[in-house]
């Protein structure tokens, strides 16, 4: 089974993915942290900056992780149209789709305390804009390839969101 963790930044997709991938006993395979675990340093310059990175290069490094690999939680991939349909047309399919809701000013307060230097305010708008704008064409195709939309009011204590997804999944699981 593969559950994806859509959201735009801050959304809590990681802490809430991570959890749930404790949890279950399965990986939690997150593009932005293979990215910032890389020692690479054209890499490092380009998450300083917070440029993203190519759809192809971003696909093999998450796929790599998923050889073999029956049961996994992803988070942050696809981020792009183009990386949902590099993954359906690598046989990936994609079961669930917890998607967190956040606004836009949650959001802000929580990258600002968060503290990394490429969270300012000028980013954060950019690269929640750009998620908010292609969020439906990847749920959309998603969805038209099988896969089952869990929403998520991301706003609330860690406990509370986490378990709103946790209820979310039982029920989509249980139709």
């Amino acid at each position: 089974m593969r559950i994806i963790f859509l959201g735009g930044p801050g959304s809590g997709k990681s802490t809430v993915g991570s959890r749930l991938a404790e949890d279950l006993k399965w990986p939690w395979i997150s593009s932005g942290e293979i990215l910032r675990q890389s020692k690479e340093p054209w890499v490092i310059e380009r998450l300083k900056t917070a440029q993203l990175f190519d759809d192809e290069m971003v696909a093999g490094l998450v796929f790599s992780r998923l050889h073999g690999v029956p049961n996994a939680i992803l988070d942050g991939f696809p981020r792009t149209f183009h990386q949902a349909e590099i993954m359906i047309s690598r046989g990936e399919k994609v079961d669930i789709i917890v998607e967190m809701k956040v606004p836009m000013e949650e959001v802000q307060k929580r990258l600002f305390l968060r503290g990394r230097d490429q969270d300012t305010k000028e980013v954060i708008e950019e690269r929640y804009q750009m998620y908010n704008h292609d969020k439906d064409e990847i749920m959309a195709y998603l969805v038209g390839n099988g896969a089952k939309v869990v929403t998520v009011d991301g706003v609330g204590t860690q406990d509370e969101v986490y378990q709103r997804v946790a209820k979310g999944i039982q029920e989509v699981i249980n139709l």
